[in-house]
């Protein structure tokens, strides 16, 4: 007998190991109208294979979204080839497309191998029987998504209601890619063909490791449970060896395609939100191999540890929506991210991880991944993990009604299989949503009557409904993940008083109803997942996409990039109310902006001082998919508009904020989400418009736990109906300080032709960092600084400047001089 020792073991594994050989495609198109061959890359779109060879120009800019209409009405070859050698074929090898977006039938030298129907899904086809020593010819036919449906919409047994799909024939539904593609009130029409991450041929011995989850069975104080499931590409029903660093080596059975271990953390440390406690993450390192010593997989696995609940209870008000993570109450507060591209191919990971990183200066705690897009990349989970940003994981239906029979339904039981468990296993994950507003628009939006729908076709709907997202969906996300599930948002549609006590809302009242602005502080659901308004984006925005004689409303370019039925006319409806009208464009931008900015503002304030009645405020939306007026705090290029300096301010974990139900009539809290208490001294003071100071006041409160607490209510009695400014400052016993500045104009105040203002910019380019300093005799209320040059991002921005000196710091790949600013003040 020959003893093995795990030292011998090692080396063994190490002998007979070899990696996976992975062969990226290069491919090309053949062009169905002129028949010419046309390069394309690893991935991408054809849409962007067409602009990079020069006939198609680029579809955001001016009225160019016209001249790519036909190519999804047509049908697209793609090819590729590969080499294998004899060797190779000893192993085993699989064609493997990430995403295959969308209707694809694949042929290997000749042979038809495989059909793809779902953009959502990571396909994987062994090919060892197809496969040939040498070179290997792949061909890909994408067929028309419009096409492709046609044919089968019978299968469904009843037309369903598509509203955003601006399609003659509406097949958005029906199709398992991107519904924001077939076009969206903030998105131009666009749907892409192609791939959204590289194509690869993979080589590897017998098996190998194709995806990993864990999640937390059990916490107390002392120790977590926590159970590692790895998912294997074939189920032989083998024994395996599966080496952990941090807990050892387990023999484990292969079975229905994955490998399970439950494993007893003591003194675990806890993954936190941000603002909560720290985001502690476990990195192990696995080694998974079989008898034989062929290695499955060797690499790193980061986990976290924490639990996540969803209390939906009826109380005093009405039926709770309260996230809890490790058992803690938390106050929700983020935005709503669509895709930050109609091309998914061409949106980087420094973007993903750019998006994470202002959520997290900006004080977010919570991100709602949105489902009219595309599930969430490993990339911008990772990052959410890591800056303590919560993950509310919508699944990808919205705003139509979708089909329910077996052939969907097997057809998305994929799509759960594969991105629950990926998804569910980072600890930012806290919420499962079956879809956006799939629920409301069936009882709320005149389907029925819009789409002449039988009473047989409502049953079909409903019992579609019911199967997808109240059996089917519960159940996949119940099979891998003890995360939350809620099968829609919102569960309360918006207008009736009582509607606001019930779970989620998505309060559209003043963009889409008739309710004026200050209802976004009347009017506060117990969740509030959605509610925005529109603003146009900068100008150095504008001009990547217009003329400077596109610069009015009722321009052909300006008029065709916003796609919002009321667009242009609501906003200028509220802010020539807010701030007067003006038959100036650039102002009119820039009033856009304010007004955006204080419509959100007062939503936001009048959900955080409601807690523990308000649980969440996530406003729509925080990015933009191109360059548009739309509901964004942040553009297309990552410019951020006055609604993102405003909520920087308004989230802080620690602020003070003014809470509006009726203009002119403010009211001043301190707001805390601190799970702890500590004491606060603020300090008030009071200037007329003229910079004279008028008073000072100081206050000395002890902050609980999350709470808000008015300031100064009875001293600023006395400058009610005044043109007055108010500096607040607050200081925290750990040493902290901040300060806000805040306007009361109660008298309109006409802005004098003679205001006395220098502006001086310093550059360094070696550190990329500047400096404008702003020099005023007067007032410059809501003073708003602005680059013409794409890429500059300001510290601090739309704030009340009084008169004195002012430092504005800012950061820039580029040079700035004076002649690359603009200003603006009121």
């Amino acid at each position: 007998m020959v003893k093995i020792t795990f030292l011998s073991i090692v080396s063994m594994v190490f002998f007979l190991f070899q990696s996976n050989a992975q062969q990226f495609l290069e491919w090309k198109i053949l062009h169905p109208k002129t028949k010419k061959w046309l390069e394309f890359g690893t991935k991408g779109s054809v849409q962007e294979a067409l602009i990079a060879s020069g006939e198609l120009p680029d579809p955001f800019v001016g009225l160019n979204e016209t001249k790519f209409t036909w190519i999804e009405s047509e049908n697209w070859e793609f090819q590729s080839t590969f080499t294998l050698s004899q060797a190779d074929l000893l192993r085993s090898i699989d064609l493997d497309f990430p995403s295959i977006d969308t209707y694809a039938s694949i042929y290997l030298n000749g042979q038809l191998i495989a059909q793809t129907d779902n953009a959502f899904v990571h396909f994987r086809f062994a090919i060892n029987q197809q496969a040939k020593v040498g070179v290997n010819q792949l061909k890909i036919i994408f067929e028309s998504p419009v096409t492709y449906q046609k044919k089968h919409l019978k299968e469904v047994g009843v037309t369903l209601p598509s509203p955003n799909d601006v399609g003659s024939v509406k097949v958005a539904p029906y199709c398992r890619k991107p519904q924001y593609q077939f076009g969206w009130d903030w998105a131009l029409r666009m749907n892409t063909i192609g791939f959204w991450e590289p194509a690869t041929v993979v080589i590897y011995d017998k098996n190998r490791l194709i995806g990993k989850t864990s999640v937390t069975r059990s916490l107390t104080e002392d120790k977590a449970v926590q159970e590692f499931t790895a998912f294997l590409r074939n189920d032989f029903g083998e024994r395996l060896f599966w080496e952990s660093k941090l807990f050892g080596t387990k023999e484990v059975i292969v079975s229905n395609g994955k490998i399970v271990r439950e494993e007893t953390v003591p003194e675990p440390k806890l993954w936190w939100p941000r603002g909560q406690g720290e985001q502690s993450l476990y990195t192990d390192e696995w080694l998974i191999r079989s008898e034989s010593g062929v290695v499955l997989f060797k690499g790193e696995h980061r986990f976290g540890i924490r639990t996540s609940e969803l209390i939906q209870e009826k109380d005093q008000w009405g039926t709770s929506f309260l996230v809890k993570v490790n058992g803690r109450p938390i106050f929700c507060k983020g935005a709503d991210y669509i895709p930050d591209d109609v091309f998914p191919a061409r949106i980087t990971d420094e973007k993903l991880r750019s998006a994470v990183a202002t959520m997290a200066e900006c004080h977010f705690n919570m991100v709602r991944i949105w489902g009219g897009g595309f599930y969430p990349r490993e990339v911008f989970l990772d990052a959410c993990d890591e800056k303590g940003i919560m993950v509310w994981e919508d699944f990808m239906f919205a705003c139509s009604m979708y089909p329910g029979n077996d052939a969907f339904v097997e057809n998305i039981q994929r799509e759960f299989n594969q991105q629950i468990p990926r998804i569910a296993a980072h600890p930012s994950v806290v919420v499962f949503n079956g879809n956006n507003e799939v629920d409301v628009a069936w009882k709320n939006w005149g389907f029925q009557q819009t789409y002449k729908l039988t009473e047989k076709d409502q049953k079909t709907i409903e019992r579609y409904y019911h199967r997808v997202f109240k059996e089917v969906l519960p159940a996949s996300v119940a099979a891998f993940t003890n995360v939350p599930y809620v099968h829609t948002s919102p569960l309360s549609n918006w207008g009736k008083e009582e509607f606001y006590n019930h779970g989620t809302q998505h309060y559209w009242g003043v963009w889409h109803g008739k309710d004026p602005i200050e209802d976004f502080g009347r009017k506060s659901g117990r969740f509030n997942a959605e509610y925005g308004f529109q603003s146009f984006p900068e100008f150095s925005t504008l001009n990547s996409f217009s003329q400077p004689e596109d610069w009015k409303l009722d321009s052909p370019v300006m008029k065709h990039h916003q796609k919002s039925y009321v667009g242009n006319g609501m906003i200028a409806k509220h802010s020539d109310i807010l701030f007067g009208k003006t038959t100036d464009f650039e102002r009119f931008v820039y009033y856009s902006q304010l007004t955006q900015a204080k419509a959100v503002s007062m939503a936001v304030v009048s959900h955080r001082v409601q807690f523990p009645r308000v649980t969440g405020t996530i406003y729509w939306q925080y990015n933009d998919c191109w360059q548009a007026p739309t509901w964004s705090s942040v553009d297309y290029f990552g410019n951020w508009k006055a609604l993102q300096y405003a909520v920087k301010e308004d989230y802080r974990d620690l602020t003070i904020a003014a809470k509006v139900d009726t203009l002119g009539k403010e009211k001043y809290f301190l707001i805390s989400d601190f799970p702890n208490g500590f004491g606060v001294h603020s300090h008030l003071d009071v200037y007329d418009f003229s910079g004279k100071q008028l008073a000072e006041f100081n206050c000395q409160k002890t902050v609980l736990g999350p709470s808000a607490t008015e300031l100064f209510a009875e001293e600023l009695k006395a400058y009610k109906g005044k043109n007055t400014v108010y500096v607040f400052t607050w200081h925290t016993e750990a040493g902290t300080t901040f300060s806000r500045t805040f306007v009361n104009e109660s008298v309109k105040r006409v802005t004098a032709s003679s205001v006395l203002i220098d502006v001086k910019v310093d550059y360094n380019p070696q550190t990329k960092k500047g400096e404008v300093v702003i020099e005023t005799d007067q007032l410059l209320i809501d003073f708003w600084l602005t680059s013409l040059k794409l890429g500059v991002h300001f510290d601090r921005n739309f704030e009340s400047l009084l008169p004195g000196k002012h430092v504005i710091s800012f950061t820039s790949e580029q040079a700035i001089g004076m002649e690359d600013l603009k200003w603006f003040f009121r």
